[in-house]
């Protein structure tokens, strides 16, 4: 029994591993989620108690993640992409500088949630606890674009699978990206996937992909028991869009079709 699910495994990772190369570039990691070393204190990550979550050694094995505290830290890296999740709330310097990185020929992957569901022991009002909801109203308005998360209370509390293209995708309270009143006007930057969960904005020299879904990263939603196979496409997502980036590829057709067959 153990060789017929090591030699299943052996199969299935096979075909989860297409398009996974690896690659010698570094991105920059900012994330209201401890994502490195968990939620241990300092004394534990010191101690080697710290262990990192899932998803950062998924990312980990094809590219050097670097975690950084803030945006100046992602300008001081040196990095071409960087990989946003549910960040902290920026200051309005921090937007300025964020969005004039990306006009300079940075390279944006934005995972941004209306209503993050991340599991934590830290308790409410704890400044470490990850972020609930994404407060970068004013930066996705500055491109046109509003976050939003649909009224309804299914919608909230139930796990909605969807397809995006070949990624078979499991969500939890997935919000949606609509224009604002200034990108419905004219020549916009920003072009929304059909289903709203993607947005694409060719801002300057750069490129910024956004996701309005966090929650679809948690490893409950993605990793299964067989070591190396996924039980849905959610991590191959974040990957491809971060390859894109690397790439300058377009995620997001003229008609809104999804490119990333």
């Amino acid at each position: 029994m153990a060789i017929l699910l090591i030699g299943l495994g052996v199969i299935l990772s096979s075909l989860n591993g297409v398009g996974r190369e690896p690659r010698s570039t570094k991105i920059a990691l900012l994330s209201s989620i401890p994502l490195q070393w968990g939620e241990g204190d300092l004394k534990s990550v010191v101690e080697g108690d710290g262990k990192p979550d899932p998803l950062f050694e998924r990312l980990s094995e094809m590219r050097d993640v670097v975690a950084v505290d803030n945006f100046e830290q992602v300008q001081a890296s040196g990095t071409k992409v960087a990989l946003l999740i549910q960040p902290k709330a920026f200051s309005p310097e921090e937007l300025v500088r964020l969005d004039s990185w990306v006009r300079a020929g940075g390279r944006l992957v934005f995972f941004a949630d209306p209503a993050l569901d991340w599991p934590t022991s830290l308790p409410l009002g704890d400044a470490q606890r990850p972020l609930f909801t994404s407060l970068h109203s004013p930066l996705f308005a500055h491109w046109g674009l509003e976050l939003v998360l649909p009224v309804d209370a299914d919608h909230a509390q139930s796990l909605i699978e969807a397809k995006l293209g070949k990624f078979e995708l499991s969500l939890k309270s997935p919000g949606t990206w609509m224009p604002t009143e200034a990108g419905n006007a004219g020549s916009q930057p920003c072009r929304i996937e059909r289903s709203a969960l993607i947005a694409e904005c060719r801002l300057g020299k750069g490129q910024a992909l956004l996701v309005a879904d966090v929650d679809m990263l948690n490893s409950v939603f993605w990793e299964s028991a067989v070591p190396g196979v996924t039980k849905s496409s959610n991590v191959e997502l974040a990957e491809y869009l971060i390859a894109a980036a690397e790439d300058g590829l377009r995620v997001v057709g003229s008609a809104g079709d999804f490119l990333g067959k």
